[in-house]
């Protein structure tokens, strides 16, 4: 890995470093909104001429100016748009299905998409918490239904998004619908986030012998992103302060995008550190009990495949 990569690296300054591992290949990016980390993690791989970007997210029309940024860069990347609810498993089914016949291959993943800070205790159509439905499950179903694509590419890699308040969550998912434990955001987001981890490294178990690389990423503290809007004034005001309590250094989209584009890029991350959490461009130690909670990545595969109604055996 460049040992020069760190806190405030751009992710334009990782695209050119890693331009050659860009140039001609197809990456998937989910929830690339205008001015988000999606967004800058797109428009830094268009700089270096990548073959295919696929936007895949609820809500097309919004990455329309995306698309757009992309071809003014080079009007020669083919760029495509599918509508996608991650929330909603029909919906990932359907368009998992239209993805995977046109695009028979697929280099790398980039589960971007993400919601946080849902107030009360919500459900979704299916009968799932918020956070755990569309930061987890419908990743998890995404990917595992879009492997037939990946695994045809030389070098398949799956990027993860994940948080620092995946220390929140405790690694036991027997209570995933917080039914008999009180609920708050900031919780259920944690859990998701963790979640994102033991995914990250059960690919990296199945499916690593078969050449299958699995990151996942935190890409810091950024109040640029839209993530954040669901908050008053007020409560955006108390999370900067506890940020700022805590030594927290903010980034920019720019710096946050970064670490995305390392895990999808870096061609030193070999087997040694397949399935590992990263943070500031680099490999890092998860921070909570709950992440290296014994069994927890199978018991959360098996609740998942429950959750979709689908077995993945690899």
């Amino acid at each position: 890995m460049v040992q020069t990569f760190g806190h405030s690296t751009t992710v334009e300054e990782v695209a050119v470093a890693f331009a050659d591992r860009v140039k001609g290949r197809i990456f998937l990016i989910t929830g690339p909104t205008l001015n988000t980390l999606g967004d800058a993690t797109a428009r830094a791989l268009a700089s270096a001429h990548p073959a295919e970007l696929i936007l895949v997210g609820r809500s097309p029309a919004k990455y329309a100016p995306v698309a757009e940024a992309i071809r003014s860069v080079d009007s020669t990347i083919d760029v495509r748009i599918y509508g996608l609810d991650l929330g909603y498993l029909p919906s990932v089914r359907e368009g998992a299905a239209t993805i995977l016949a046109a695009h028979p291959r697929i280099d790398v993943l980039i589960n971007n998409a993400g919601i946080m800070g849902v107030p009360e205790r919500r459900l979704n159509a299916h009968g799932v918490e918020e956070h755990f439905a569309t930061n987890h499950v419908g990743h998890f179903l995404l990917t595992n239904l879009l492997m037939e694509s990946l695994m045809r590419s030389d070098e398949p890699r799956v990027v993860n998004l994940t948080s620092w308040q995946h220390q929140w969550g405790t690694g036991d998912y027997s209570d995933y619908n917080f039914e008999h434990r009180p609920y708050a955001w900031n919780l259920g987001y944690g859990q998701s986030k963790l979640a994102n981890i033991h995914f990250t490294e059960s690919l990296a178990v199945k499916l690593g012998p078969r050449g299958l690389t699995a990151i996942a990423v935190h890409p810091g503290s950024i109040w640029e992103t839209a993530l954040t809007g669901s908050f008053s004034e007020e409560e955006r005001e108390k999370l900067r302060a506890r940020d700022d309590a805590a030594g927290v250094m903010t980034k920019t989209l720019s710096q946050g995008a970064s670490t995305t584009l390392v895990a999808a890029l870096d061609p030193n991350l070999g087997k040694e550190n397949n399935g590992r959490y990263m943070e500031d461009c680099h490999v890092a130690e998860t921070k909570c009990e709950g992440a290296k909670r014994p069994g927890a990545r199978d018991e959360l595969w098996a609740l998942s495949e429950k959750l979709v109604g689908e077995t993945f055996a690899y």
